[in-house]
């Protein structure tokens, strides 16, 4: 316990001085049995840079951090509008959102791509415009004015339909219905 003491007593001397300091018109102490008088100045002393600091203790750093500016993600590729196929590549057809029902069908089509790709799933939306013989309604007539969210192309049918039936793409966007089709032959050619 008087270790302790005494490493106080010593340590408020050696930081503050003795608590009835005498100064000299010049900011050193007299008097404190150190060196004759040639103590640490007691005021804050002034530097360059305007800020004050006591002399015995270690000056603000001068270094400042580098601003680094807010980055955006890149968009995300949501694929070509109108893609080109080959004969042999099919897709696997998640959702579609006709031009003329009144809500922005590009929108939402690429925002439902850009969910599934977020989500790991390589999804593409495009717009149908008759020009895929392969991708046709119930009557075979082409599909037209129609945004699609797609997954493809793959080699087969069954490989894009167990894509579309995967539990991480039915996770990202629930929908059993998975119609396959081959955008560049027409049904039943």
């Amino acid at each position: 316990m008087a270790v302790a003491a005494l490493a106080a007593v010593f340590a408020f001397i050696l930081t503050k001085g003795s608590p009835t300091s005498s100064e000299s018109g010049d900011g050193l102490r007299l008097g404190t049995g150190l060196d004759a008088g040639a103590a640490a100045p007691s005021v804050p002393v002034a530097t360059d840079d305007a800020t004050t600091n006591k002399a015995d203790r270690n000056p603000q750093s001068s270094k400042v951090a580098p601003k680094v500016a807010p980055t955006t993600p890149p968009p995300v590729n949501t694929g070509a509008e109108s893609p080109v196929f080959k004969r042999g590549q099919w897709i696997a057809v998640l959702d579609k959102y006709p031009t003329d029902a009144g809500m922005d069908a590009s929108q939402l089509a690429k925002g439902a791509a850009v969910r599934l790709i977020k989500a790991g799933v390589p999804a593409r939306a495009m717009l149908v415009n008759g020009q895929y013989p392969g991708v046709a309604d119930s009557s075979f007539a082409p599909v037209v004015n129609t945004w699609v969210v797609y997954l493809g192309p793959g080699k087969t049918a069954e490989q894009m339909l167990n894509l579309c039936l995967a539990p991480k793409t039915q996770r990202a966007y629930a929908n059993p219905a998975c119609p396959t089709y081959e955008p560049a032959a027409a049904p039943g050619g």
